[in-house]
């Protein structure tokens, strides 16, 4: 009887971990209002294999489920391209957003970020308050609408930019993204 009790409770235990290994748990985001909030969860809403979103201000953190690791990657990719950025564990494995390609000790006058969340004030705050400490800034600019951050200055390491930017939560492109084009009607022929 002993020895069934004890598998038994084995098998929960096994079952436990089983269940806590799909859930993903991204630490750090910048998530400072309810707009920030609903805008990770859209972010994440309707992926495939990912379900049980929860996201909380107070704690800066993104919960979800994903099915497979290949769902849970593509959760980060789509809180990456709403612009948060957080430090993310799928179960005990630790998972990377996707990488920002930046050459090696490469340097620029003018560093611009594309695709941050900004909904707010505070969103414009914190993302200030990221990078106003790195070298060789002398200014920072802001576009909420455009979602976009400006630093110039003399010769800023761009790989320093984009960590202290991560840092604050926010996920930066060093690339404009794409715009569809819209699909031109063809007008109707008529025959006469």
């Amino acid at each position: 009887m002993r020895s069934i009790m004890i598998l038994a409770l084995f098998g929960l235990s096994v079952f436990a971990q089983a269940a806590q290994a799909d859930k993903v748990t991204v630490r750090g985001v910048h998530l400072c209002c309810g707009a920030c909030v609903a805008g990770a969860t859209k972010a994440l809403d309707g992926i495939k294999g990912i379900s049980d979103i929860a996201c909380d201000a107070n704690s800066k953190t993104v919960n979800f489920v994903a099915a497979d690791d290949d769902a849970a990657k593509a959760g980060l990719a789509g809180l990456a391209k709403d612009g948060f950025f957080g430090a993310a564990a799928h179960g005990k494995n630790e998972i990377k957003f996707p990488i920002v390609p930046i050459k090696k000790g490469s340097k620029s006058d003018k560093v611009k970020f594309y695709g941050l969340h900004l909904c707010c004030g505070a969103c414009v705050t914190g993302a200030q308050k990221s990078v106003q400490s790195l070298d060789n800034i002398m200014s920072i600019d802001i576009d909420r609408k455009e979602g976009t951050l400006t630093l110039s200055g003399k010769d800023i390491i761009v790989a320093d930019a984009l960590t202290a930017l991560n840092k604050g939560g926010f996920y930066g492109s060093l690339k404009k993204p794409e715009v569809a084009k819209p699909v031109e009607k063809k007008k109707p022929t008529v025959k006469k």
